[in-house]
């Protein structure tokens, strides 16, 4: 294509927007763009409006006769002007007569690829280029870049026509969270990509394979555009992980060397002082901690002290940014495809043979390729190639896809000799080993490529394989050049085209190790972690039927207590189920009831965050904790791989409902119907198509007299799947309901899931067997954040609420706390409730004395500070003071004489520097009288075990009840 010519645009979308910005230009009005075909305009003039049709085309118009002539009968409408478009230079005069006799119509202009060059030189002579050579060369360099070797065309090696078609873009679903003004509740907000380009700070989350780095092309590519007609210029600058690396870590150096590669040295000064600069990062979340925290700071010194900006793509925004100091920032996430961006993928893809086009889509439609793989656009692309050369059928498993490409890439198709096979086997087998022994490394660390060498001579060295090691670096050679998986960066390590290879040949080598059950041990541990969760999902592709493997899966999700690994459990869950697709029903329920018991911990972790002021989730709501993790929970579960599961996994619980239909415990049937609800919602959708469990829910349950799933319900048609929505609204009356307990709903809304935890009106919990209940609000905060500080954060077995219902009260609850223990003492029948062990703590002071004393004479005392319901496991226990010589004061036997609270067990120190104390008539005791809401606030923020070390004694009284043995931080330290 010249510098001033149309003709070898290679993207109809193109020309469609260059006619678009000419006819608008030229003063047409209401120019829109129906599709990259089809263009329509008005021209308003003293005779009226006069509509317009445009239909463009690429190239020559031999074959799209009758496509022209259907898209004009598909959109014209009357008296409308009717342009044709064509790139090429040639517009014969047959068929400009067939089509207006076709047509009966005169009213047809037809623009050839010079109309056209004429109109753009008349009207938008900016096209052609830039007044700013400087620009216009640092432009070019960043664009050519854009066609590096991290592309999968490069990865593939294949004919030059596959270029365009696997630069394919489509316009991706990306949403972010923003605070409605007037309810202060948390929405998902569509976001459009244009809005990278407003110089502010961005994260782009998605997980892997969703098409980020595409994205930041894609941002990199609209910045240039953008400058044509924008009179503040910017240079988009694209980082990988390789390229900090290779410049030790320093954003400074990788942005200078980035830079001196583009347009040459010495250029770094004009960058700064004469462009605004759009920084892309492609994903540090591999790197280790210590090096993210530095990176954030000087990205954050370098945002300061110049025009610059940046967009950042993660996998996981709030692992990424927890411990860094990160400047003002928005984080959009991005979605999977859909299925109808699969559907514009294929068509894109194929677009010169819509009939391959229909029979892929029909094939990914009748093997359920989508619902058993994530539709991310690499793996769609992947497919699509793989059906482009060979015509496969595709296969049930993402693992059978990369097997595919594995015998493709490694020309296993081709062999003529035993020989070659030899050579195949041997390059898998070192793929294989070096993918693994990356992703064991902290930093995924690559080997420089004489590093590399060496590690295959070693390899041949252990081995009854002969090869001359002159042969080696040959074979090294075409494996990185040949196979298309391994490539050498330009800083000289080896790496993988992309992280799903490095993950599926990991996979392999786990999967035919000899000691395989020992690598089996490494998956499971670090479920969680990056790359290691891709790899199970491969690794259980490779035979779908792996119920040991999912058991002790299932039995290590125990252990995860951090919110993000409870989350990315649940994900990874959802879809090793679904690549385990033959494995029995049985043990996959097992694994949904797993999940939902972690998005409960996950629920009431996010809760604990909001409490302590965790800047992403302060101010959060408890029904927007619940929406999304519902949506969650729909997102990576909406299978019908999943059905039987989803199904047996229903019945369980709901049979365990019915035991808990005359509970005492609300919370805990709130939560059984919240887990119930998850799965029914997703069952309901017209993927899974079973709507008989949501309808049960409603009918026999009759879940939407609850508020809460009123809410739920009804928000829940925004981001599920439901093709029965105007069915269900109706005929269960959803907005009549929603009006009844609108005024419970905006409770919730409008008091913050940091007011609401740790008191009656906190609605869902994970259900445990021990529920202790204390006297206040601060008393629940104050227990629960010590336990964790003495646990090195860990979950307690016990759920704790405050026995005062009024929210921010400050008054004592000991009164509340004795008539809730004695109403539980005369109401709880159910057997389930009888098995829960029940703990009400009284201050040791003179009100909780009175009242621990008060308790009905079935209560039996056990021992001064111990009493127990007989026939039940309810106990009432006042707070047990430490045996330490400075405890002795409060140890009076007269009840006028006690003073002991909660927060006696701080150091004295402490609790006078916040005023929290004051001294009482009697030697060594002091009074708490200061401000308990705000000491229990700073408290939250407060992590030594030393602080806490008192806290032992009441711990170890309670585990004495609930018959546990607590392991608690051991420290001789007397210092705050």
């Amino acid at each position: 294509m010249s510098a001033q010519s149309i003709e070898g645009l290679g993207d109809n979308g193109v020309l469609s927007t260059l006619i678009m910005s000419i006819l608008e230009k030229i003063g047409l009005e209401k120019v829109v763009k129906v599709s990259d075909y089809v263009v329509t305009a008005n021209e308003k003039s003293a005779f009226g409006i006069r509509p317009y049709l445009v239909i463009c085309t690429l190239s020559e118009l031999n074959g799209k006769v009758q496509l022209i002539k259907s898209l004009i009968s598909e959109h014209t409408i009357s008296e409308q002007n009717i342009i044709v478009v064509s790139s090429n230079t040639k517009i014969s005069n047959y068929f400009k007569n067939w089509l207006k006799g076709e047509l009966k119509t005169d009213k047809i202009d037809f623009w050839n690829s010079e109309r056209v060059e004429e109109l753009v030189n008349q009207h938008l002579p900016e096209y052609w280029g830039h007044n700013d050579v400087f620009l216009k060369k640092f432009e070019d360099a960043f664009l050519a870049s854009l066609q590096g070797r991290d592309e999968l065309q490069q990865v593939l090696k294949l004919d030059p026509k596959y270029d365009d078609l696997l630069n394919i873009f489509i316009e991706p679903k990306i949403t972010f969270s923003k605070e409605d003004i007037q309810t202060g509740r948390t929405l998902r907000t569509k976001f459009k990509v244009d809005r990278y380009l407003t110089k502010n700070n961005f994260f782009i989350s998605g997980d892997a394979g969703t098409g980020k780095s595409t994205l930041l092309k894609e941002i990199g590519q609209r910045s240039v555009d953008r400058n044509i007609n924008s009179v503040d210029k910017t240079l988009p600058i694209r980082l990988k992980s390789g390229d900090i690396a290779q410049a030790n870590y320093n954003l400074k150096e990788a942005i200078s060397n980035e830079v001196s590669s583009l347009i040459g040295d010495g250029n770094l000064k004009k960058v700064y002082e004469d462009y605004h600069i759009l920084l892309l990062l492609d994903s540090i979340d591999e790197l280790e901690v210590d090096k993210q925290q530095a990176l954030f700071k000087e990205l954050k010194s370098l945002c300061e002290l110049n025009d610059l900006n940046f967009v950042i793509a993660t996998r996981n925004y709030e692992k990424l940014t927890k411990e860094c100091d990160i400047c003002e920032n928005i984080n959009t996430q991005l979605s999977n495809f859909d299925l109808s961006q699969v559907k514009q993928y294929v068509t894109k893809f194929f677009r010169k043979d819509l009939k391959k086009s229909e029979d892929l889509w029909d094939n990914l439609l009748e093997n359920k390729i989508l619902e058993k793989i994530p539709s991310t656009p690499l793996t769609i692309s992947l497919v699509s190639i793989l059906y482009e050369e060979n015509g496969y059928e595709v296969p049930a498993t993402i693992t059978d896809v990369f097997d595919n490409f594995n015998t493709f890439l490694l020309g296993r198709l081709n062999v003529s000799s035993n020989l070659d096979f030899l050579k195949i086997n041997v390059k898998e087998k070192i793929l294989s080993m070096y993918a693994l022994s990356i992703i064991g490394t902290a930093n995924r660390r690559r080997m420089y490529l004489k590093d590399f060498v060496e590690y295959v001579i070693n390899y041949f060295k252990g081995q009854s394989i002969t090869i001359e090691e002159g042969v080696i670096p040959d074979l090294v050679r075409s494996m990185t050049d040949g196979t298309g998986v391994l490539y050498v960066d330009e800083h000289n390590f080896v790496t993988y085209q992309h992280d799903h290879f490095m993950e599926y040949y990991a996979s392999r080598e786990i999967f035919y190790e000899e000691n395989r059950s020992e690598l089996e041990k490494q998956i499971i541990q670090k479920f969680t972690e990056f790359n290691w969760q891709n790899t199970a999902i491969f690794y259980t592709g490779r035979t779908k039927n792996m119920p040991i493997f999912l058991d002790k899966l299932v039995a290590r999700c125990d252990d995860y207590t951090a919110v993000n690994d409870q989350l990315l459990a649940v994900s990874g869950l959802g879809f090793v189920l679904q690549s385990l697709w033959m494995t029995n029903s049985e043990n996959r329920k097992n694994a949904v009831l797993q999940s939902l018991r972690m998005l409960l911990k996950a629920d009431a972790g996010i809760k604990t965050l909001a409490q302590h002021q965790f800047a992403f989730f302060k101010g959060i709501d408890d029904l927007t904790i619940a929406i999304s993790n519902l949506a969650w929970f729909f997102f990576h579960y909406n299978s019908i791989t999943l059905r039987d599961p989803l199904q047996l996994a229903f019945d369980q619980l709901k049979a365990q409902l019915k035991t808990a239909d005359e509970t005492v415990f609300l919370r805990d049937r709130t939560s059984l119907l919240f887990q119930l609800f998850c799965i029914a919602a997703t069952l309901n959708t017209g993927r899974v198509k079973d709507t008989s469990r949501l309808e049960a829910l409603f009918e026999e349950d009759k879940l939407l007299n609850i508020p809460l799933f009123v809410f739920l319900f009804n928000e829940a048609f925004e981001v599920l799947e439901y093709s029965n929505e105007a069915r269900l609204r109706k005929e269960f009356k959803i907005d009549t309901k929603k009006r009844r307990y609108a005024r419970m709903i905006n409770f919730y809304l409008e008091n913050k899931s940091d007011a609401v935890i740790h008191t009656t009106f906190q609605q869902l919990a994970p259900i445990k067997n021990v529920e202790i209940f204390a006297e206040g609000k601060t008393d629940a905060t104050i227990i629960s954040h010590a336990f964790r500080v003495l646990t090195m954060g860990e979950e307690p077995y016990w759920n704790i609420t405050a026995a005062e219902n009024i929210l921010g009260t400050t008054a004592g609850g000991a009164q509340q706390l004795a008539v809730h223990l004695k109403t539980l003492s005369e109401t709880i029948v159910n057997p389930s409730d009888l098995d829960k062990t029940v703990i009400g703590i009284f201050d040791n002071d003179e009100k909780g004395f009175q009242e621990f004393n008060g308790l009905p004479v079935t209560f039996k005392s056990l021992n001064g500070i111990l009493k127990h319901f007989e026939g039940t496991k309810i106990y009432a226990l006042l707070l047990p003071i430490p045996n330490e010589d400075s405890f002795s004061p409060y140890k009076q036997d007269k009840q006028r004489n006690k003073y002991f609270a909660i927060e006696h067990y701080f150091p004295q120190n402490l609790l006078e520097e916040h005023n929290m104390v004051t001294a009482s008539p009697i030697q060594g005791i002091y009074e708490i009288t200061g401000n308990k809401n705000s000491f229990a606030e700073y408290v939250l923020k407060l992590g030594k075990p030393e602080i806490f070390k008192e806290f032992e004694a009441l711990f170890d009284a309670i585990d004495e009840v609930a018959g546990k043995n607590g392991n608690y931080c051991q420290t001789d330290s007397d210092t705050v």
